[in-house]
């Protein structure tokens, strides 16, 4: 058996084209020891080839199980009717057959990318400073979203699972989720992210709470925003930094993120109470090395998201950063960045196809590299995409 333990992210219609009792030995038979099982998801257009060319539409928001609703605080929004499966015959089944075979089932859950609540339910979206809704993002500083995510862990830790693979849990972009989006006009990193940066009732609250005054914030970045849009950006071409928001915006801005971070950071906690009671590990995906994918340091970029890998570190089991680079040297220096920066456990996710993966050799060469650095927790994205041929390399490259 290969020294390196590795789980395959999984969408459910895997086991709705074959039963659990097929799939799992198969999986086994290439090395892999577990799936991260995609059981709320939101909104895509897939060609999955695993099972045969399919082209896969996958609904927004959708819970690949019955909810149990008594898991949620009465205020806390819910995943509604249609947006579940009538029954728990799928996940159960699965759950059942990976036991009988030593498999680990994680729980990928992706928390506020919700396009399905966020339509119902507008008053959960994030909100810019103009009043508009990103209404495929949902703002994890709204207590009732906040209890959404708590609610959907519980009854994620009920089901037998070994860890809950988080992802989305955290602020998204302006460009993150939406069909066919539309910006004709050139913007910058910064005009984006103010663009984006929530200004809902509840991250008011959370400024104002700490005694601070929102109106002067608010009013600049409006009249920043304002100029970008009615003239030029005069920012285009420059790097996103807090030293460089605090120079346009004032320092303000600074401390209006910290408190956003901090309050994200208490939601993280009160997850985690919910996943140590259970016995449950809690993963945090890390998507930060998507915000610049030239640039080796994605810590760095995490506030941007709201996160403080600082704070977050001290609370989670384990950092599982997307390593989507191509070149190998790329996927060390990414991994180096997560071991000097974090002291959590590492597990890394590479995808063995386009665009990362050239050939076998290369996923090979990186799979080593990962391991020399000491990381033998390798996750691979994504299993319903994957070729015959993308499984073989997995299996090389983990039991070379």
């Amino acid at each position: 058996m290969s020294a390196i333990k590795s789980n395959a992210f999984t969408f459910p219609y895997t086991f709705f084209r074959e039963p659990a009792n097929k799939v799992i030995p198969e999986l086994q038979s290439y090395g892999l020891s577990g799936i991260n099982l995609a059981l709320n998801y939101h909104g895509s257009r897939d060609l999955l080839l695993r099972q045969g060319p399919q082209l896969e539409y996958l609904s927004d928001g959708f819970h690949y199980y019955k909810t149990d609703y008594s898991k949620y605080e009465d205020f806390a929004f819910k995943p509604a009717l249609i947006d579940q499966l009538p029954n728990n015959e799928l996940l159960d089944s699965v759950i059942e057959v990976a036991k009988n075979n030593q498999f680990e089932v994680n729980a990928w859950a992706v928390y506020m990318h919700n396009s399905a609540i966020g339509m119902a339910n507008p008053e959960a979206a994030v909100t810019n400073v103009f009043g508009n809704k990103f209404l495929s993002e949902l703002c994890p500083i709204n207590p009732a979203v906040a209890g959404y995510a708590i609610g959907l862990t519980k009854d994620l830790v009920s089901r037998g699972i070994n860890a809950i693979t988080a992802e989305s849990l955290h602020f998204h972009g302006a460009r993150h989720g939406e069909h066919h989006e539309r910006f004709f006009i050139e913007l910058s990193p910064v005009s984006e992210f103010l663009f984006s940066l929530c200004f809902c009732p509840h991250c008011v609250k959370n400024y104002q709470d700490n005694g601070s005054d929102i109106a002067p914030l608010m009013s600049k970045v409006k009249n920043s925003l304002s100029m970008v849009f009615e003239k030029v950006d005069p920012w285009l071409g420059k790097r996103l930094t807090k030293e460089l928001l605090a120079e346009i915006i004032g320092p303000d801005i600074l401390t209006y993120l910290t408190y956003r971070e901090n309050k994200i950071a208490s939601v993280y906690k009160d997850i985690s109470k919910v996943t140590k009671a259970a016995g449950v590990i809690f993963k945090y995906v890390d998507q930060s090395p998507l915000i610049d994918m030239n640039s080796a340091k994605a810590i760095e970029s995490s506030w941007q998201i709201g996160i403080d890998t600082k704070q977050i570190n001290q609370i989670i089991d384990c950092f599982e950063p997307l390593i989507y680079r191509q070149d190998v040297t790329a996927v060390a220096d990414l991994a180096k960045n997560y071991l000097e920066g974090t002291d959590a456990g590492l597990t890394a996710i590479l995808r063995p196809t386009y665009p990362d993966s050239t050939s076998p050799e290369n996923l090979i060469n990186k799979v080593s590299t990962l391991v020399d650095l000491g990381i033998s927790n390798i996750d691979f994205y994504l299993l319903d995409t994957m070729r015959a041929s993308d499984l073989e390399s997995i299996k090389h490259s983990i039991n070379k």
